[in-house]
Parts: C-alpha cells; structure tokens; sequence
C-alpha cells in the first residue's frame, strides 16, 4: 500500500489481487466489519485510493470482477458515482440496481447492507454527520438520526449531473499536485458536497424548514455580533454552527435572521467578506512581485477559475487581472 502525504493532503492506494488485503484495506477506511467474496483469477486488480484533507474525504473503488460483500452500519453517509459497471445493494427487505451514471446513497445509515457488484468503479464522498448536521441548520437539540426517505433511489439527472461537477471539483482539490488547494478552500469543498447530497438525496436532516422562526427570538444585536465574528475569523473555516455558537443563538435562528435582516445566509455573507478581502490585496498588491491573482484568491477559499472571475466581476465590475494591474475595464 502506498500512504503518502503532502501539502494537508493524506493519499492511500492499494492495488492487489489479493481478497484478504481487500477486505483489511476497506475495513481500515470505514471502520466496520466486512465479508468479501472474489472469485478466483490470474492477473485481477482489486484498486482503492482515498485523498483526505481535514473534514474532506473522497475514495475511488475499481473492482473489475464480480465482487460480493456484506458490511455492518456506518456512521456516516457515503455518495456514490458509477463510473463503471453496475451493482446491486440490499438491505433489510429493500433493493436498488444502479449503473455506470447513476449518483446513488449505497448505504442508509444505521442498517447492515450487502452488494453484488460486476465489473464495478465507483467514485465516493465520505460525509460526516456532524457536518451534515451543520450544513443542514440543525442545532444540537435536533436528535432525529439520519435516515433517507427515500432509500435506494438514484439522484434524478439534474441532481446526478450537479454533483459529479461538484465531486469532480473536489477531486481535484484534494490532488497531492494541487499546490493552490488550501485549508479554506477543502472546508468549502466538504460543506458544497454535504449541501449538494442533502439537495438531491431528501433525508430526516431536511424534512424541516431551516428557515421558519425557531424558538426564540435573533433581534438585529445578534446579527451584528455575527456579522462581527464572521469579520474577524474570515481567514479560518466557518460554518453555520460556529457563528451560532459564538453568538449563543441556535443555527436555524441565525439562518432565519440573516435571510430577513441581511437578505443573505451566513454562508453568502462569509463568501462575500472573502471576496471583498481578496479585493483589497488585489488592489494593495505590487505585480512587479510576481504576485499572482491565483495566489490571493487561493488565501481566501477560492479557485481561480471562471465562478471565481464572474462573481469578483459582479461584486466590483472588472475582471480580478484588471484589479491586480490597475488596468481600466
């Protein structure tokens, strides 16, 4: 097994024909108890490979033969990609049948499940519950386990096309040759996956309303101490539940408060306080340094790609380039 590490993030790969490897090399990635079958062949490589890089986790699985194995619950929620072949999953009286394309949950979490696969590659986000919990705008009083509403379902195409572009973005963060991706930026990463898989996936995490008044009453006071701290933590990974907690207020409160007060989540204002950030460097920058747009932009969450570019455009009319070189647009 190769383990490597570098710049925050974690890479392991094994390639092996060999069951037993397989079987100790999946346990040691998610912690449960499984029972793998391969039929026996010269020359058939069982590969995973898993990237990590603080709370975003994604693995890659090719099984090139039919591979049939049964697993214990997990604690955490897996979203697949079918990128090869297809696979059968099972569990407690229910069933799904998915192929190359599908975007699928393999597993509800809490229950045992069982697979039959052929031929089968998949790419998977590892999402935690905690960070479901936080994406969602759940506060800690919020006790119903997570549990799909409707299991065994492929994410309609609109949904499946949305987050193989998201899982791709992601992907590619957590290359170890990514020499842009920060710590910034893989937070947002996992929280865009978490909000995408809560989007296309219904769950008992969002069969509510996140933004209808909780108990309690968020005046215009707590808003603006969240608006303070969002301020000066900026530079950090910020969630719906830290901002909460500094201000003593629950999460779905805040949401609703922001949402009426500042027309804006708190997510939205912590991607506009970047922005801006990035805005000032730019504007303070020397080129002559061979400072790049990339570089600043990369401090403060962002690709530089073209979401970037159009919504620095929208934000200050001009292009990000123009700003760094004090051009005219």
């Amino acid at each position: 097994m190769d383990d490597e590490h570098r710049g925050g993030v974690s890479r392991k790969v094994l390639s092996t024909s060999d069951a037993e490897k397989g079987e100790q090399f999946l346990i040691s990635l998610y912690g449960m108890r499984i029972r793998m079958g391969l039929p026996a062949g010269p020359g058939t490589v069982f590969r995973h490979e898993r990237r990590t890089a603080d709370r975003l986790c994604m693995d890659f699985h090719a099984l090139p033969m039919r591979v049939t194995f049964a697993a214990e619950p997990l604690d955490h929620l897996l979203v697949a990609e079918a990128t090869v072949g297809r696979v059968r999953i099972d569990h407690a009286g229910d069933s799904g049948r998915f192929a190359a394309g599908d975007v699928l949950v393999p597993v509800a979490p809490g229950l045992p499940y069982s697979t039959d696969s052929d031929g089968y590659s998949n790419r998977v986000a590892v999402l935690d519950l905690a960070l479901l919990r936080d994406v969602a705008g759940l506060d800690h009083e919020h006790r119903v386990p997570l549990r799909l509403l409707r299991p065994y379902r492929p994410a309609a195409p609109a949904h499946a096309l949305l987050w193989r572009g998201t899982a791709g973005y992601a992907w590619r963060l957590l290359d170890p040759e990514e020499r842009m991706a920060t710590a910034l930026m893989w937070d947002a990463a996992a929280r865009l996956l978490a909000a995408v898989a809560l989007t296309a996936f219904p769950t008992t995490y969002t069969s509510h309303d996140p933004l209808r008044r909780a108990p309690g009453h968020v005046g215009e006071a707590t808003v603006s101490r969240a608006v303070d701290f969002i301020d000066a933590h900026a530079d950090r990974p910020l969630g719906l539940s830290e901002v909460a907690a500094a201000v003593r207020t629950g999460p779905r409160a805040l949401l609703g408060a922001f949402r009426r007060r500042l027309g804006t989540t708190p997510a939205g204002y912590v991607h506009r306080v970047r922005l801006a950030r990035v805005h000032a460097e730019l504007r303070a920058a020397d080129p002559a340094t061979g400072v790049t747009v990339a570089e600043i932009a990369a401090r403060w969450g962002f690709r530089c790609d073209t979401r970037f570019t159009i919504a620095y455009r929208k934000a200050y009319g001009r292009l990000p380039r123009q700003t760094l070189h004090q051009e005219v647009p």
